[in-house]
């Protein structure tokens, strides 16, 4: 796939090396020209050292043809613009990381960005396995007693657990299978059963060696 990727952070350098090194098209933005050189230095992405709030930017790097934007600056106004000019452009899968509460809730609002995280909670691996359209499992903390490990799971569109409550799905997950909490976009909450699971939210779970693939069937 084509990614842009705006804002090159340490977030953002993760995941442009994450997603180079799987052989995806990695287009890298930030206006920090050391940030930009940290990049270059550490891999074969292609790093423009340019400001994204720059709208003829966007003209330049023919942003249609990409299939995916990716916003991780560390202001959220830029992130904001980033997602706005992505959906202009048509571009659907668009991936925005905030800062806070106030800028996720504009941008779920204004339907501007497929998947929106915070960042206290956002890591590269979730980023990657949301991307990449594998849907996997991405590992926490591993190995409780040997035995078990949490999982953070971001529920995209197509999956089965939109719409579902959580009480449906836990009946349908093995009985040591435990939903530890759900992240909304703005609150961690309690895995209530009442809770409607939406695109975007998190699912904190703690899954026992060997049934991730039936959680995975379950979820997805």
């Amino acid at each position: 796939m084509k990614i842009l990727i705006v804002g090159i952070g340490e977030l953002g350098r993760h995941i442009a090396i994450d997603l180079s090194s799987k052989g995806h098209d990695i287009v890298a933005i930030d206006k920090d020209s050391k940030k930009c050189n940290i990049l270059s230095t550490e891999s074969d992405v292609m790093v423009l050292n340019r400001d994204a709030t720059d709208p003829s930017l966007y003209d330049e790097l023919e942003l249609e043809s990409f299939d995916v934007v990716i916003a991780t600056t560390d202001r959220d106004e830029v992130n904001l613009f980033v997602a706005a000019v992505a959906r202009e452009y048509g571009i659907n899968r668009v991936i925005v990381v905030t800062r806070s509460e106030k800028a996720a809730k504009l941008i779920n609002t204004l339907g501007l960005s497929e998947l929106t995280l915070p960042s206290p909670v956002i890591s590269a691996k979730i980023v990657e396995s949301y991307i990449e359209g594998r849907y996997s499992l991405v590992p926490i903390v591993q190995s409780i007693a040997g035995e078990y490990n949490i999982y953070v799971i971001a529920i995209s569109s197509g999956d089965k657990a939109v719409g579902a409550k959580l009480g449906e799905l836990k009946k349908e997950l093995p009985e040591d299978v435990m939903i530890l909490a759900v992240f909304n976009g703005e609150e961690f909450l309690e895995p209530d059963d009442d809770i409607v699971i939406e695109q975007g939210y998190l699912l904190i779970m703690l899954i026992p060696a060997g049934k991730e693939n039936i959680v995975e069937n379950v979820l997805r």
